[in-house]
């Protein structure tokens, strides 16, 4: 069995890039070559689900790195597909995703971690022997600046109707209840809808993004747009079709963000963009939401596995059950052997009903906080607990009671079914 190796194929000049990525996302990899794009996709298709999964690099002659990479999908046998290419564009990108390539990675300012040799399939020893990293952001925040900016709180899904959305924004609308400033950031750049439930006609366009520059916190307030009290939005694209303009610039914007606010909220699509993967990155805590239905454990899956290839330690990755029945006994067994999910702490929030609904149709996510219900509660419970174990809860009685009630709810103890990190 390869479960250790990559199924590879790029030309000889690109294989550092190839190999830089790989050990990036499996530290303990290595590449298996393989020279021409026919073979390639043939053992993709029949032995590709004993290898890690498949990466396509640049080819400087006969079928490029995007087709390949996109025909290796269609012929499927292989768990993943990787596009490694060196200034991938948005345009790039955005074919990838709608030929249903897992991920497209820039080798470029990734940061050295380990080396090692590579070796061809259909050949020997390769002749160079490249730095592998650790696939992260490519930050330049300094160590005070991180230590100073608001936490980062993304929340992913892996498949839709799990009530993301509702949950960011009645998050939002809670903790600025607290006294807490809060930037909401709306990462479904196509299709998003983050502002709805707050009684806005629109959002931010973050296609504005690439005329003013994230670099300017000065730029970054003018262009979010306040939600309500304490809450300012920023995102989707008003155009669908704008979206990769916006996408490469979207872990600057985070970053500028969190300088701007006490809290950085995060909604993505359904789908693992790159805009969502940059965000996931820079996120103290990745926040994987499912509700029990149909799917939600392969997504789950999906998910922490994806999110542990991205470089995102398996401490920072929580579970949220939504839509839960608030008497039913927690499952601490539940995708406890998936990778990523190890260590993540299991939060819930309860059912809301019709209620939550009508209210968000209605754009009045403050008033379904303010009238309070099991699920606004339950919301509070969760964030109170995230935000005490990154020292940032903030002081008064109401997000102290809601601390409280975690604390309670708690009294089975969520360790105890925990198993140890490797």
């Amino acid at each position: 069995m390869s479960m250790d190796r990559w199924l590879a194929c790029a030309d000889e000049r690109w294989r550092d890039d190839v190999e830089t990525v790989a050990r990036s996302m499996e530290p303990a990899s290595s590449c298996a070559f393989v020279n021409e794009a026919d073979s390639f996709r043939e053992k993709a298709k029949t032995e590709g689900a004993s290898y890690l999964g498949a990466i396509v690099g640049r080819r400087d002659a006969g079928v490029t790195d995007v087709n390949l990479a996109a025909a290796v999908v269609e012929d499927g046998g292989t768990p993943h597909v990787v596009l490694v290419r060196r200034g991938a564009s948005g345009s790039l990108r955005s074919r990838a995703l709608r030929a249903g390539i897992d991920l497209v990675v820039d080798p470029e300012g990734l940061q050295v971690v380990d080396s090692g040799e590579r070796k061809d399939m259909d050949g020997g020893p390769s002749t160079s022997s490249p730095e592998s990293t650790a696939l992260r952001a490519n930050a330049t925040d300094s160590s005070d600046d991180e230590a100073n900016r608001a936490p980062i709180i993304t929340f992913c899904s892996g498949r839709g109707g799990v009530g993301k959305t509702t949950l960011v924004s009645a998050a939002a609308a809670v903790v600025a209840g607290w006294g807490m400033s809060v930037g909401v950031v709306d990462l479904d750049l196509s299709c998003g809808n983050l502002f709805s439930g707050f009684g806005l006609a629109r959002g931010c366009d973050l296609a504005r993004l690439a005329a003013t520059g994230p670099d300017s916190v000065d730029d970054m307030a003018s262009i979010g747009v306040r939600a309500c009290e304490g809450v300012t939005l920023w995102g989707p694209c008003d155009l669908p079709e704008m979206a990769e303009v916006a996408m490469p610039l979207v872990a600057q914007l985070v970053r500028c963000v969190a300088g701007l606010v006490d809290l950085v909220l995060v909604d993505t699509s359904t789908t693992f963009t790159d805009a969502v993967a940059q965000a996931a990155q820079l996120s103290d805590r990745l926040a994987l939401v499912s509700d029990g239905g149909r799917g939600s454990s392969a997504a789950l899956a999906r998910m922490g596995g994806l999110s542990v290839r991205l470089g995102v330690e398996r401490t920072r990755i929580v579970r949220i059950e939504n839509r839960v029945n608030p008497r039913a006994k927690l499952d601490l067994s539940s995708n406890r052997a998936e990778v990523g999910l190890e260590a993540a702490r299991i939060f819930r929030a309860s059912e809301g009903g019709d209620e939550v609904s009508d209210y968000l149709a209605s754009g009045e996510v403050t008033e379904l906080v303010e009238i309070g219900s099991d699920f606004t509660d339950s919301v509070g419970t969760l964030l109170a607990q995230i935000l005490s174990e990154l020292g940032r809860l903030p002081e008064c009685q109401e997000a102290e009671r809601a601390l409280a009630r975690g604390a309670q709810r708690r009294r089975i103890g969520l360790f105890r079914g925990k198993r140890e990190v490797v």
